[in-house]
């Protein structure tokens, strides 16, 4: 009988257990997670701060699950150390052995930078469940909440914030919102639709740390400038988990590297999700999770059964009635690429298809998810223009 051990119980790993329950049926699988709480998606979280789902309603997947799927699940129980040589792993209380594969799925952290004051009260992050809870918690006696950091993470917990009766500001670093994924364009429309919904955005505040005595009382720039605020989250970006990699003499760059087989520098060990890394290729998104889980997964049964081959990156934001996709290559600006873009600041839309030799490679479209939709299309067969240009926005 095969023994696989996961390290890590996000969509990654049960994604990967999905998979491997169905390649073979007997395969024998203990997760483990440094967690208390079992399988919750983490866009969950946000809906939960904001009042849109219940406690109970967060976990998608109680042990039940595990238990029908004959999985051995070990919540709260860190993996502290890994012997690559016999593919066993170590735990606070006791080692683990004779695993025929391991995967390593252990996701994502905050990145914090290194701000004053962080160590005061009301200063969160947001990577767990107990940290939405704490989150929630701190909002019902705040009188202004601070998120800083303007990607998707601190968008959509500021919506989740409004929705419960909080006053939250969103402050970032740089000159527009969704850095990554817009451009300046799209960016304007996005912070119009923030601002009716009374969601406060300042760009280009540097911030330089948490202000207050033994409780955060607002933050400040570099420049000193000053904002008020009860309850500070820091939401700068996240970064992977390779510690455990690391200790366990597994070669790493940004994320833990993986070849297309998912498989890490040493052999039967492989990475998948937020921490792993293939041929330079890492994101923070879902569908990256969802398509390295299958591949590692398959090759944990039969390796060589499964090889990555390409990945087009897409965000996709729901706040309060926006609907906002960003896929492929949206925002490049060298000679080579061409766009077509389309503005109704009135009816709150933008639209646009960035294209290389008559071919659409990426594009963004805020406002209207058949228009979105059409592009997620389009780009995903390489599309010529050429005949369609006129059309392209026209939903089908």
């Amino acid at each position: 009988m095969t023994k696989v051990g996961i390290i890590g119980n996000g969509v990654a790993a049960t994604s990967a257990i999905r998979e491997l329950k169905i390649l073979d049926s007997e395969v024998e699988i203990d997760v483990f997670s440094d967690e208390r709480h079992a399988f919750y998606p983490k866009p969950s979280l946000m809906e939960y701060v904001g009042g849109l789902r219940t406690e109970e309603e967060v976990i998608r997947y109680h042990r039940d699950w595990y238990e029908n799927q004959g999985v051995n699940l070990y919540l709260a129980t860190p993996v502290t150390h890994i012997d690559a040589g016999i593919r066993s792993l170590t735990t606070p209380s006791k080692m683990f052995t004779d695993y025929d594969s391991l995967l390593l799925a252990v996701g994502s952290y905050p990145f914090v930078p290194p701000f004053d004051g962080l160590d005061k009260k009301n200063v969160h992050v947001l990577r767990t469940f107990d940290d939405a809870i704490d989150i929630k918690n701190a909002v019902q006696g705040a009188g202004r909440e601070i998120i800083v950091g303007g990607g998707i993470l601190g968008i959509e917990l500021a919506a989740g914030i409004k929705r419960i009766g909080g006053d939250p500001i969103v402050v970032t670093n740089v000159d527009k919102l969704l850095p990554i994924q817009l451009d300046g364009g799209a960016s304007e429309i996005l912070r119009m639709h923030l601002d009716k919904m009374g969601v406060t955005t300042l760009l280009g505040f540097t911030c330089q740390g948490v202000i207050g005595d033994d409780t955060a009382a607002g933050v400040v720039s570099s420049s000193g400038d000053s904002i008020d605020g009860d309850l500070v989250v820091i939401a700068t970006g996240v970064r992977s988990n390779v510690e455990l990699a690391r200790k366990s003499n597994l070669s790493i760059r940004r994320g833990i590297e993986v070849d297309r087989y998912m498989q890490t520098s040493a052999p039967r060990i492989y990475a998948a999700g937020d921490c792993a890394e293939c041929d330079g290729e890492w994101y923070g998104i879902i569908p990256w999770a969802l398509e390295t889980s299958r591949i590692a997964a398959r090759n944990m049964i039969e390796h060589g059964s499964a090889r990555f081959e390409s990945f087009t990156s897409a965000n996709t934001l729901k706040v309060a009635g926006i609907d906002l996709t960003s896929v492929g290559k949206a925002h490049v600006e060298t000679p080579e690429y061409e766009q077509t873009i389309s503005v109704d600041r009135e009816k709150g839309t933008y639209y646009k298809v960035v294209t290389r030799d008559h071919k659409i490679v990426g594009g963004i479209s805020l406002g209207n998810r058949k228009v979105a939709m059409r592009i997620r299309q389009l780009v995903a067969q390489n599309a010529d223009i050429t005949e369609i240009r006129g059309s392209v926005f026209e939903p089908e």
